[in-house]
């Protein structure tokens, strides 16, 4: 689950810090809350050969500060809570608290280099576990738009997963890119690719490259529909870890967003 959470970080990450790659005048601070019920069906729940795949639900709020300084510097925080239900796997349902804390500098108005921190807790509901994780990333993402609307990243991250379990622990590459194409003002498709190089502390190190596109339809300025689809395929120094792992799903989102200048 901490890989999912991390490949989302990434995409949210880029995407709400392209949103504000213009200049400023004066500082300015948005604040949004969002909220999302989810359907994904994975076919490799533990990544792991034979595992079975399942259909599962998560619902998750979140709410978002971003504060930007005319230098182009940006502070964000962030603070989620999502509940996940495994239809078949019950014993995956669990909580998720994460808090996000990052620091960004644009230069020449098309890079963006940051650091960020998340910790990370998780709360079983069939066991007494609740481990808090941390994981603290430093990268740099180009954005290119085109034509009229269009806009192409790519970028790299490093980050460290600390976890209260050892066999988990990791220092991590990842080298991704997208593109973000509007057929129309509602409607936008997003496609991309990342890979990722896990080196984790215990030896079992990975590889895993990944393809994905998703369609967003606006059906109002605070609600959206999503459509979601990724392929992973993991090159594993563990035999039976080197496995291909789908995922599609559909996501209905909505936010509310204030912004105040001074």
């Amino acid at each position: 689950m901490t890989a999912k959470i991390l490949a989302r970080s990434i995409l949210s990450l880029v995407l709400v810090i392209a949103s504000s790659f213009s200049a400023l005048a004066e500082s300015k601070l948005d604040i949004r809350l969002d909220g999302d019920a989810d359907v994904t069906y994975n076919s490799n729940i533990a990544q792991v050969q034979g595992f079975p795949g399942d259909i599962i639900n998560s619902y998750t709020g979140s709410a978002t500060a971003r504060y930007m300084l005319p230098s182009q510097t940006q502070i964000l925080a962030r603070v989620q809570a999502q509940y996940s239900k495994f239809i078949k796997t019950s014993d995956f349902d669990r909580l998720g608290f994460t808090g996000s804390l990052n620091l960004s500098q644009w230069l020449f108005n098309s890079l963006n280099v940051y650091v960020a921190l998340q910790p990370i807790k998780s709360i079983s509901l069939t066991s007494n576990k609740q481990p808090l994780d941390m994981l603290y990333m430093t990268g740099a993402t180009y954005y290119l738009p085109f034509l009229e609307n269009e806009l192409a990243y790519g970028g790299y991250l490093f980050d460290r997963l600390q976890t209260e379990a050892a066999d988990y622990r990791s220092y991590d590459h990842t080298v991704f890119v997208g593109l973000r194409h509007p057929f129309s003002d509602n409607f936008i498709t997003f496609l991309g690719g990342r890979a990722k190089f896990r080196n984790v502390d215990n030896n079992q190190n990975d590889k895993q490259f990944s393809g994905n596109i998703s369609a967003q339809y606006i059906i109002t300025d605070w609600l959206s529909i999503q459509a979601t689809g990724e392929y992973t395929q993991v090159i594993a120094s563990v035999a039976d870890k080197n496995v291909g792992v789908y995922n599609i799903g559909i996501n209905l989102a909505g936010g509310l967003n204030n912004s105040f200048k001074f």
